[in-house]
């Protein structure tokens, strides 16, 4: 009893709890959960009148005396700005009941597929619940570690601001922190659709089992459902292996939330379904830690909020299999690039990128290199010269296609070719008031478009010296042709500072829109593992 002794001061009156929530009146009532019933309630506190949420305990629902005690454990001992506060308890007349503060929202599980929740809000709202987390896992002691044991989007709350508010903590358990591994074996618990499948086979609990849950919330924030709808009797009844299997797939995009997708900048997206993917692995030594998750949702936040939008050309090269093995580089607005190092031999081994911005000069991160070549070159980029267009050759090198040359050309010369030239040859021009003349599997948000020949219509659209495309207008849909059930641009138009050009194919399904200055260079992105496996550009959007 010496915990109820050491929260006294938490305790509230029955009789108090009742004129808060009219006794318990059904008007009162906005949730229910495992615990049981929460009402809305006016408590008068120290003379001051505060709006709570009041949970009574239900016996019926499995839960019982254990995770009443330690729910109060947990929020009297562990404070923190993404925890829900704990205003006190009442444990008398045969009542248990929690009194929290009051999340006006509710819980995030009533937003996933609300529209009017922004992309913004929604990141904000994933890192507030994952710096939640990293607090449990890693500050709440010298000697020991929350694990909380039943994260999912029902038990994050949302306040006036949309801040996130873990809540639930009577499952949760704790463990030592001064070793290498927590675990606790355990009677695996949780709620289907979010537990650790590791957990559930060997009974034992580390900190990965939360770190796999919250994966799961965050491909329900991306893709704007729960992570089991029971009613789905195929691949799509449960989020988590449905979201592994697209990402693995490169057909993400296929299941965002399409309120989304328009919304979301590439860099920021690639980021955060990084992140949710790596949550995900099987292997628990392979899952991220709660720190690294923070960090990386911090990124993703930075690049959604930054002046960068950019939409993609290509790729060129193999197409991904692991997100892992994503590779990028986009220029900082007010960076020039000044040089690229290539690492080559027979193919392209690896990539760095600088650039300058105020006389001070940025070394991004090599991109590939796990094997190397046999020479390193620069291409240097002076004053006024500036990369307009790639050119290169793909081949293939331990089964797998690959970079295997690539050259740069500038206003001025060309720098290259790098590597050894094949026969199967690229070409990406972006220079300014260029029409769209290179061949590519991929365009924009990587939608795929095929249509054999027997079925191609070839149309032209030529334009005069001084019109340039201003945006690119189109359609996308599901294939019923060469390839059904995969999605394809279906029809597309150019709009230029003149005309617009087309429609050019049928016009059925979404709506898609990308607009763009034809000189605005950003940067590079594709795979990198040993080599250089693919490439493609980034053009700025205005």
């Amino acid at each position: 009893m010496s915990l109820m002794e050491g929260v006294q001061h938490l305790k509230i009156p029955l009789e108090d709890i009742k004129l808060a929530t009219n006794n318990f009146d059904d008007e009162n009532f906005i949730a229910h959960g495992g615990f049981g019933k929460v009402y809305l309630g006016q408590l008068i506190l120290s003379g001051q009148h505060i709006t709570v949420a009041v949970k009574r305990l239900d016996r019926t629902f499995g839960q019982g005396n254990r995770e009443f005690f330690m729910e109060i454990q947990m929020l009297s001992c562990y404070k923190h700005k993404n925890l829900i506060s704990l205003i006190g308890f009442c444990y008398e007349g045969g009542e248990s009941i929690l009194v929290y503060e009051h999340a006006k929202h509710g819980s995030l599980d009533k937003y996933l597929s609300d529209s009017n929740l922004s992309w913004t809000q929604r990141l904000q709202i994933s890192l507030g619940a994952a710096c939640g987390f990293n607090y449990l896992h890693n500050d709440v002691g010298h000697q020991h570690r929350v694990l909380h044991r039943d994260i999912k989007s029902s038990n994050i709350l949302l306040n006036e601001n949309w801040e996130a508010k873990i809540s639930d903590f009577g499952l949760s358990k704790i463990g030592p922190s001064n070793v290498d591994l927590t675990f606790l074996v355990t009677n695996a618990c949780g709620t289907v659709g979010y537990v650790d499948p590791e957990y559930v086979r060997s009974g034992i609990l580390t900190k990965e089992s939360d770190v796999y849950s919250f994966g799961v919330v965050l491909f329900e924030i991306l893709c704007g459902r729960l992570a089991l709808i029971r009613t789905y009797q195929d691949e799509r009844r449960a989020l988590s292996s449905l979201a592994k299997m697209y990402c693995e797939d490169n057909r993400l995009e296929e299941i965002i939330d399409p309120n989304l997708m328009n919304k979301v900048k590439v860099a920021s997206l690639k980021q955060f379904s990084m992140v949710a993917y790596q949550c995900l692995r099987e292997n628990r030594s392979e899952r991220p830690t709660m720190g690294w998750i923070v960090q990386n949702l911090h990124k993703a936040l930075e690049l959604q909020d930054s002046s960068k939008g950019f939409i993609r050309v290509g790729t060129w090269g193999r197409k991904s299999e692991d997100p892992q093995n994503n590779w990028s580089f986009e220029l900082e607005k007010g960076h020039n690039l000044v040089k690229i190092t290539i690492d080559h031999g027979d193919v392209i081994y690896s990539l760095m990128f600088t650039s300058e911005s105020k006389g001070v000069l940025h070394d991004s991160d090599k991109c590939g290199g796990l094997a190397g070549g046999e020479t390193v070159s620069e291409v240097i980029f002076e004053g006024d010269d500036k990369i307009i267009r790639i050119n290169g050759t793909t081949g293939f090198q331990d089964g797998f296609i690959i970079i295997s040359s690539l050259s740069f050309e500038t206003n001025k010369r060309t720098h290259g070719p790098f590597g050894r030239a094949t026969k199967n040859v690229f070409s990406i021009p972006w220079d300014k008031g260029s029409s769209l003349t290179h061949t590519s599997e991929r365009v924009g948000h990587d939608w795929i478009g095929y249509i054999p020949d027997s079925e191609r219509t070839v149309s032209e659209v030529l334009f005069d010296w001084n019109e340039e495309i201003n945006s690119i207008n189109g359609t996308i849909d599901f294939s019923t042709g060469y390839c059904p059930g995969y999605r394809v641009i279906t029809s597309i138009s150019f709009v230029t500072n003149k005309k617009t050009h087309g429609p050019f194919g049928k016009k059925r399904g979404e709506l898609f829109s990308v607009s763009f200055d034809c000189g605005s260079f950003a940067g590079f992105y594709g795979l990198a593992g040993a080599y250089i496996d693919s490439i493609g550009i980034y053009l700025r959007t205005l």
